[in-house]
């Protein structure tokens, strides 16, 4: 008896060894058909991606790496850290305390980037800032990867400092020798 009997015979008719055991296979044709589909998914999904990368890795705003307000501010950067220590008191504190727990030279280094940095043409920050997020091997990021944290930390705390930081004096250093009250 055929495969195609057994589908088209009364089910009375049908004794258990006339029955199929197992549903029928698929063919080797049909097989290759579904790797050749899974091929050309696979590579119309490559060239989509590498043709959208550009696009899906660009950033839609300005405020990456470092918030817009930080790469434009004619402030110093002991004009910002004043703005925090009186608007955002619990960073500049956090700060201040992660700072004195580096060495002196790495604390003097933070004070040097931060002043390196705020002498910078707000086009040169932008390019200095995405150098920074790409390049882990700078010293200074390694020996201390927050060292820029007040700074570049968040749009929050960049709009209160950016917004008051005009109303302080650019060179007062006393902003960078903090100790907590006790």
């Amino acid at each position: 008896m055929t495969l195609h009997r057994v589908y088209e015979a009364k089910p009375s008719a049908l004794k258990r060894k006339d029955l199929p055991m197992h549903p029928p296979r698929r063919t080797r044709r049909t097989g290759a058909r579904l790797i050749r589909r899974a091929g050309i998914a696979l590579l119309t999904g490559t060239f989509a991606a590498i043709a959208f990368a550009a696009t899906a890795a660009a950033d839609g705003t300005d405020d990456y790496p470092i918030p817009h307000r930080m790469i434009v501010t004619t402030c110093t950067a002991e004009q910002i850290l004043a703005a925090a220590r009186d608007y955002e008191p619990i960073y500049y504190e956090r700060y201040m305390i992660d700072k004195h727990n580096k060495p002196p030279e790495i604390q003097q280094g933070a004070v040097d980037g931060a002043h390196y940095f705020y002498s910078l043409s707000p086009a040169d920050r932008r390019a200095y800032s995405e150098q920074m997020v790409t390049h882990f091997a700078d010293p200074m990021t390694a020996a201390w990867p927050n060292w820029a944290k007040i700074f570049f930390n968040n749009k929050g705390v960049a709009a209160k400092e950016t917004d008051n930081c005009a109303n302080y004096p650019p060179d007062d250093q006393s902003v960078w020798d903090w100790s907590p009250a006790r």
